[in-house]
């Protein structure tokens, strides 16, 4: 009898540091309830309904007034695609989702997921903003040489990322990115305050702040890395023909890549966190280009070369890759 007493006491103890290790005890009552029989009922199963993703108040579509490759071409073709002699490397046709899939230099494969276009232009020259655009973020990870998988070491390594959101009506929403630059203006800290200098070697620091495009994502990042010493310009507006940075140079390859991100109705299936309505096109085959100069007319949707052609110069102060913006804007 005294056997069956401690039995029955130690098993309610039992099952209550049971439910403790499951993560349950703090649901237990202390005192235990005597058990009352119902008798069973059916209860249905719910079947859970997959939730969308929230999409945006607002999707920003292609206007059919600006020419495209997915609209109309401009009524007039004079002064356009004039120096497809500058094309480089395309983008990955898998990654493209609005538009023609191939673009750029024909015979030059990209590799996996890249989405962007090369203008092959000199180490240092000046690149221009393609269209009314403002600053939403950059990324730091220039380096005096970077040491590739297979062993090779390319001296320098140029890479400045800046990425802008269109100001313009002709593309609304539209996102636009430039990399490996040398420098920029709408960077006053960079190389010029220490913390915001060229590292030894690439991949041992990453200085970031506002809006990254990855191939299948887009993010919000806080300034990591001492990006704050770089002074980025966050919200600068510049003007179709200004200066946006410098080319730079990836071993002896100097250059200036873009990659443009398009807002539409439809939706991409590739992105997997971000704006499911953003698609990434391909520069070269997608926009028409035009040279910029003062007083020229760029009909709707017409893009300027990011680089001074057709006898339009900068002024000579800004062909110092020193050169920097104040924040008057």
């Amino acid at each position: 009898m005294e056997i069956n007493l401690k039995i029955s006491f130690l098993l309610p103890a039992a099952f209550m540091l049971l439910l403790a290790a499951c993560g349950g005890g703090s649901q237990i009552a202390d005192t235990p309830t005597p058990e009352t029989k119902v008798p069973p009922t059916a209860t249905p199963t719910a079947t859970p309904t997959p939730t969308p993703s929230p999409a945006p108040t607002s999707v920003q579509g292609v206007p059919l007034t600006s020419a495209s490759a997915i609209t109309s071409p401009p009524l007039k073709m004079e002064g356009i695609n004039t120096h497809i002699e500058m094309y480089g490397t395309g983008a990955d046709p898998n990654i493209i989702t609005l538009g023609p899939k191939v673009g750029g230099h024909p015979g030059w494969e990209p590799y996996l997921n890249k989405t962007s276009m090369e203008f092959e232009l000199n180490h240092g020259v000046p690149v221009l903003a393609p269209i009314d655009m403002v600053l939403v973020g950059f990324k730091n990870q220039s380096a005096e040489y970077r040491i590739r998988s297979d062993g090779q070491r390319q001296t320098p390594y140029n890479d400045l990322l800046l990425y802008f959101e269109s100001a313009s009506s002709d593309w609304p929403g539209m996102i636009i990115g430039s990399y490996h630059l040398l420098s920029s203006p709408l960077l006053p800290g960079h190389n010029q305050n220490p913390g915001c200098s060229e590292i030894e070697e690439w991949g041992s620091r990453m200085q970031a702040q506002g809006h990254m495009f990855l191939p299948k994502e887009d993010r919000v990042m806080d300034p990591t890395g001492d990006a704050l010493s770089c002074d980025a310009l966050i919200g600068y507006t510049v003007k179709r023909g200004e200066l946006i940075g410098f080319a730079g140079s990836v071993g002896t390859h100097s250059m200036a890549p873009f990659r443009f991100k398009v807002s539409h109705t439809s939706e991409n299936p590739t992105v997997k966190r971000g704006n499911r309505y953003l698609h990434w096109v391909q520069p070269g085959s997608f926009f028409y280009w035009k040279c910029y100069g003062a007083g020229t007319e760029f009909p709707s949707g017409i893009l300027a070369y990011p680089f001074e052609c057709g006898g339009y110069q900068l002024p000579a102060e800004q062909h110092d890759s020193n050169f920097k913006y104040s924040l008057k804007k």
